[in-house]
């Protein structure tokens, strides 16, 4: 299940909500057909999540004592990680049939893509699709026949939202990596999209995948005040990109 040396490492970072990591992995583990390793980051979770990963022989991982937030705690997994790509993805996902394997197979059309990303929902923007299932077992259908691979449905995009995101290892040596001062969270995917098409990378959206995306589970679980946050980073990636109020 896990490969020392993967093609692929996939790294996922939590603060509590163990609920959903479990959901998380559990379809990973279950629905990915390629190489990878797992590399888990704990963010001083005090619900069980330090436990529970350590019940995955073989993966890397990194524990903290207090929350990083997602700039910080998913550095230290692309840091930690030895695969060609770096798949990094939300707790509040679960994914579906062939989900990983479009991905990698749209970033490796073209030299040029540095960023590929999926469908989903709950998200902003151009990959978003607005689809609720009753159950698990509804969505793991839907995906069956919505991620049966189709380069027709890749295209360009000028962001990527974070929930889920394929980044290559040229990449992250040529780029750098995500810019920690959004503390706990938003606006960093939107910023280093900007920084990655700046070093001359093209992000696409593979539309033959979809994932589902229970959105800021992390935030609810934690009481964290997400409004806040937002407005604060707002304006940190206002005055970084000499933008207008």
């Amino acid at each position: 299940m896990f490969i020392e040396n993967g093609k692929v490492s996939i790294i996922l970072a939590a603060y509590n909500a163990l609920q959903y990591t479990k959901a998380c992995l559990q379809s990973i583990i279950k629905y990915t057909d390629v190489p990878y390793e797992l590399v888990l980051v704990d963010n001083g979770s005090s619900d069980g999540t330090r436990e529970y990963f350590n019940t995955f022989p073989g993966a890397r991982i990194i524990q903290n004592k207090t929350n990083l937030g997602f700039s910080r705690g998913y550095n230290q997994g692309i840091k930690a990680g030895r695969g060609d790509f770096f798949l990094l993805i939300n707790n509040g996902c679960i994914v579906g049939p062939n989900w990983l394997s479009n991905m990698i197979a749209c970033a490796k059309s073209n030299p040029e893509i540095g960023m590929v990303g999926p469908r989903g929902n709950h998200i902003n923007g151009i990959q978003r699709i607005d689809r609720e299932f009753e159950n698990t077992q509804a969505f793991y259908k839907f995906a069956g026949l919505f991620n049966r691979p189709d380069p027709s449905k890749w295209f360009e995009v000028k962001k990527l939202v974070g929930f889920c995101i394929l980044i290559k290892r040229e990449v992250i040596e040529k780029v750098g990596y995500f810019d920690e001062s959004y503390g706990i969270g938003t606006h960093e995917d939107i910023d280093y999209s900007i920084r990655v098409r700046q070093a001359g990378f093209k992000l696409f959206c593979a539309g033959d995948v979809f994932i589902y995306h229970f959105s800021h589970r992390t935030f609810l679980a934690n009481n964290i005040d997400l409004l806040e946050l937002y407005y604060r980073n707002k304006e940190i990636f206002r005055r970084k990109w000499s933008l207008k109020r």
